[in-house]
């Protein structure tokens, strides 16, 4: 099973579901990667018509906002891999990051 990239605030222990520098709770700038489980859940759906030149080719294409992980968790957006039609609720699981988009699949 796929741990999801996360990072984590040294200070305040806040987890974040993409890179970033500075922590928004506690401003501070000790920030460090932290993987957590690669376990999701679709919490929002939407469908891209007309998306940007570099995946003009996928279009239409379902984007989700996602709840990852178990213990400690985060909401990402992300695309699927496996189906263009989620529901919400479904389990999903992390696969890759490829280009700065994370992709997860069905799951059970």
């Amino acid at each position: 099973m796929n741990q999801f990239p996360a990072t984590k605030c040294v200070e305040c222990g806040n987890i974040y579901g993409h890179r970033t520098a500075v922590c928004r709770e506690c401003l501070s700038e000790q920030m460090d990667p932290h993987s957590i489980s690669g376990h999701g859940t679709v919490y929002a759906t939407t469908t891209i018509r007309v998306p940007g030149a570099e995946v003009e080719d996928d279009a239409p294409y379902e984007v989700c906002v996602i709840d990852v992980g178990t213990d400690e968790t985060a909401r990402v957006t992300a695309r699927l891999t496996d189906r263009s039609d989620p529901d919400l609720g479904d389990d999903v699981q992390f696969v890759e990051e490829r280009r700065g988009t994370f992709y997860f699949e069905t799951h059970g």
